[in-house]
């Protein structure tokens, strides 16, 4: 009966680590690294969307943010247990401090802005800027446009 026990114990264990080791398996970070950055002031907010809708400006609708306050020409945030999956990333600078994107009259950006995977002036699209998580470690490099 102890054998028994013993063993039911030892499956147990084994279980659970498999289960574990799977759940972090499905899981990675992206770190995004943003160049470009002219005046040292404010701060740099990126956002990590898992659908369109908000991509790329609308804080309340991104998947997660990281808000960084100490950075010099270059800033870098992760974003960290990210579910395995499709996301894009939006970047702006901040300089003013009110947590959104200032534009001018006809919308263009007065600040700061990037995206993943963006090669031109004109809006990013979700579609255009999404790339897939499906490793434990990704790196994003980009640079503000404006």
């Amino acid at each position: 009966m102890k054998k028994i026990a013993f063993v039911l114990l030892i499956a147990s264990i084994t279980t659970s680590f498999s289960t574990a080791e799977k759940r972090s398996a499905s899981k990675g970070n992206i770190t995004v690294t943003v160049t470009g950055i002219d005046e040292i002031k404010g701060q740099i907010v990126f956002m990590l969307f898992n659908q369109a809708d908000g991509f790329p400006k609308e804080l309340d609708k991104a998947f997660k943010k990281v808000y960084v306050k100490e950075f010099n020409d270059v800033a870098t945030a992760t974003f960290s247990e990210v579910p395995f999956g499709d996301y894009a990333v939006s970047v702006f600078h901040d300089q003013n401090m009110d947590g959104e994107i200032q534009t001018n009259f006809i919308g263009m950006p007065k600040e700061p802005v990037g995206a993943s995977n963006l090669t031109k002036m004109g809006k990013p699209s979700y579609k255009k800027c999404v790339f897939m998580l499906n490793e434990a470690e990704i790196a994003i490099k980009l640079r503000f446009i404006l």
